[in-house]
């Protein structure tokens, strides 16, 4: 038996689950939880390509990792309820990362195009975190880095166990992915320390070229640590995740020509990244990630011509089962996003 604050958790639900499970544009989903109330969140990308109305990253919620409410009250205009200094005439809030470090301690990571954006330049796209004492409500954003252009995207959070250490990468539009130490509490660089290269793509290489959304995390049971990573075209594809093991050190550098294909495409599904992985109640790993199913495209959008193509690829939240083989890097079953009925995580009843 376990307890949630004061209400005895006496039994487990096994759920099943169909791909997507959340129906709208929810790209670069991360998700964290569950919270006091036994609730999971799941945040997502907002910008110029979504629908009215424009939102401070996406918000959903579930009791379940299955069934997911969209914009849920309190979260109307996203993640953040009130203006984002220096954030207002674009409409750019990209790949969040958020992490429940105390019950009542929520970080928030998250890539923005500020008003001052230039494309040329130190004032690209930025970095921001953000604390609040719950999975919504977050405020006073600091900025942690901006770079030229998009360079400086995709924030992941990892805390090392082995060292007790915490780690803020970030990366790469055709760029390096990079990697910096932060502090205890996750909100700021640690002076005196500089960014890493991690994962470079190859000049030249068309196959190489792009790096991104990178996450990265620790085995269950030695602890070594994994790095997962997207390639190579995110809109027009082919757009894949891959698995890595890392170094010795957290910010140790890994080379493309070590990966291993994790996530790929089927005749089902396109352009599937941007991964996440989280537990279940009884220890599961899941990995949460968009997909395009066949030429879909975001409703109100066929009008607009991209990558000679009509409309804007519908990426949607999808999650599948994450294993490990005896080499101790993970594979999802037959490396494609599943498109049939399968069972799910498990998570405490209500």
């Amino acid at each position: 038996m376990r307890w949630r604050g004061e209400q005895a958790l006496s039994h487990l639900i096994q759920t099943s689950y169909r791909n997507p499970i959340i129906l709208e544009a929810w790209p670069d989903p991360a998700v964290a939880g569950p919270d006091r109330d036994g609730l999971y969140w799941c945040y997502a990308t907002d910008d110029e390509k979504d629908p009215p109305p424009r939102r401070r990253f996406k918000v959903a919620r579930s009791r379940d990792l299955v069934h997911w409410e969209t914009h849920p009250e309190g979260a109307r205009h996203g993640a953040f309820p009130r203006p984002i200094p220096n954030y207002s005439c674009h409409r750019g809030c990209w790949a969040p990362d958020v992490r429940q470090l105390q019950p009542d301690a929520w970080n928030f990571y998250g890539a923005l195009e500020f008003d001052d954006h230039e494309d040329e330049g130190p004032n690209g796209h930025g970095i921001i975190a953000a604390r609040s004492s719950g999975p919504i409500g977050f405020a006073d954003p600091v900025v942690l880095r901006r770079g030229t252009g998009f360079t400086v995207i995709d924030p992941c959070f990892f805390h090392s166990t082995t060292l007790e250490q915490n780690f803020l990468y970030w990366g790469s539009g055709h760029a390096p992915i990079w990697g910096q130490e932060l502090a205890a509490d996750g909100l700021s660089l640690v002076p005196g320390t500089e960014p890493r290269a991690v994962l470079a793509p190859t000049p030249g290489d068309t196959e190489d070229r792009l790096w991104e959304g990178l996450f990265v995390f620790e085995h269950p049971e030695d602890r070594h640590v994994i790095l997962l990573a997207s390639k190579v075209d995110t809109w027009v594809g082919p757009y894949r995740t891959y698995a890595f093991r890392g170094g010795a050190h957290p910010l140790d550098r890994v080379a493309g020509s070590e990966a291993r294909l994790l996530l790929g495409e089927n005749a089902v599904w396109n352009r599937c990244g941007n991964v996440f992985v989280l537990p279940d109640a009884v220890g599961q790993l899941w990995l949460f990630y968009h997909a395009v199913r066949g030429d879909a495209v975001i409703p109100g959008t066929e009008g607009i011509e991209m990558m000679g193509r009509r409309g804007v690829p519908l990426r949607q939240a999808c999650m599948d089962r994450l294993l490990f083989d005896t080499s101790g890097l993970p594979y999802v079953e037959h490396g494609v996003p599943s498109s049939d009925v399968r069972p799910g995580p498990i998570v405490w009843a209500p």
